[in-house]
């Protein structure tokens, strides 16, 4: 999940092109939906400290009993934060972060139906994968989804260590924000691509019915599609079990092998949802004023502004279709983990801040950027 600060550059994209074009079709390994979605998944069962978030990310007990991840009777899946308790002062709201039990090789594509991503004020959400087996960021991370406050369109992105970079030859239909994929280069984020369709984020893309978001890790470069619900190929609709996408036309970011080394800097993925509050990036003033929300101003925070009322929260949730994996490659699955694993973290409602002075800071902030590197 990329700590992104600052503005994009808005770097011109060329049309020549080294375009991903990827022949046959993958078969289908996974399929995670409906009343069966959350059963391979681990909960994270602890506070943010990985991006400095104002959450606690609840437990597989705590998410269940209060429906925070559950699956409704359209058997859709949903994961939400906490939009029914007021919080008290120096106290974090509850959240969810989950990963998948089973993680997925370069010759793999996952594709994610959603109708609804999670946006508003200090709201921070995140679809993501990283390799799981390495100390992050050895075998990279990919960014699916990412977005913050009211937002205006996703953004992709690739955290990897150094040598991994956006060439200029690729074909793709975003906009770069940054060209290294280097987790140490500009705050940590990453090779950013904006997409150029506003329906890919926030109310629009609720508006819309939402889409479909299409992720292809494969030798030859790492491509990533978005399609909103009237646009979905029949490649895509009609892939029950495997997919082609060689027609699926040029991607919204593409990472090419050429700039990437995709079999040096990417191992087998494990699957990430999570949906933090203000942190790094959604909290800062600047951002949330250029993202659709008021600026902060006098001695207000992102945290007394927003997190402590639950009515900022009703619009930050995933519904999710579907989330379908293929792979010319076996999945990979921890056999020590099980669909009930939930962390060690005891189902407490909320953990508390520590305060200085006037400034409020997260308990364990001290340990963000230790956390972000270990456990992202």
């Amino acid at each position: 999940m990329s700590v992104f600060i600052g503005t994009i550059l808005g770097l011109a994209i060329s049309n020549i092109a080294v375009t991903p074009v990827q022949a046959g079709s993958t078969p289908l390994v996974r399929s995670y939906e409906g009343s069966s979605f959350f059963d391979r998944w681990d909960y994270y069962g602890y506070y943010d400290n990985t991006t400095n978030g104002d959450v606690t990310y609840a437990n597989q007990s705590v998410a269940s009993s209060s429906q925070l991840t559950y699956s409704t009777s359209s058997n859709t899946a949903i994961i939400r934060v906490d939009n029914f308790t007021d919080v008290a002062y120096n106290y974090k709201r509850n959240s969810v972060k989950i990963t998948s039990q089973d993680s997925y090789d370069v010759g793999s594509v996952w594709v994610l139906d959603a109708v609804h991503l999670p946006y508003g004020c200090s709201v921070w959400p995140a679809f993501w994968s990283y390799g799981k087996e390495a100390t992050w960021p050895e075998e990279g991370e990919i960014d699916t989804i990412e977005g913050v406050n009211m937002g205006f369109s996703n953004q992709m992105a690739l955290h990897t260590e150094s040598g991994c970079s956006i060439t200029s030859t690729s074909s793709f239909s975003g906009t770069v924000n940054d060209t290294s994929c280097y987790y140490s280069d500009n705050d940590n984020s990453g090779c950013g691509v904006t997409d150029t369709n506003y329906k890919s984020y926030g109310a629009e893309f609720a508006s819309a019915g939402g889409g479909v978001f299409i992720t292809q890790l494969a030798e030859s470069g790492i491509s990533i599609w978005f399609f909103s619900r009237d646009d979905i190929p029949d490649d895509i609709s009609s892939a029950s079990d495997s997919i082609d996408t060689s027609n699926l036309g040029t991607p919204s970011a593409f990472y090419s092998n050429d700039g990437c080394d995709i079999d040096k800097f990417f191992g087998a993925q494990s699957l990430v949802f999570d949906i933090t509050l203000c942190g790094d990036w959604a909290g800062q003033s600047s951002i949330l004023s250029s993202t659709g929300c008021p600026a902060l101003t006098g001695s207000d925070t992102c945290y007394t502004t927003y997190v402590l009322n639950a009515t900022n929260y009703d619009t930050a949730y995933f519904e999710i279709n579907s989330l379908k994996v293929y792979s010319n490659e076996s999945s990979s699955s921890n056999s020590s983990s099980s669909s009930t694993s939930s962390s060690t973290s005891s189902a407490i409602s909320m953990t508390p801040l520590l305060s200085i002075g006037q400034n409020t800071l997260l308990a364990g902030s001290v340990f963000g950027l230790i956390g972000l590197l270990a456990i992202m």
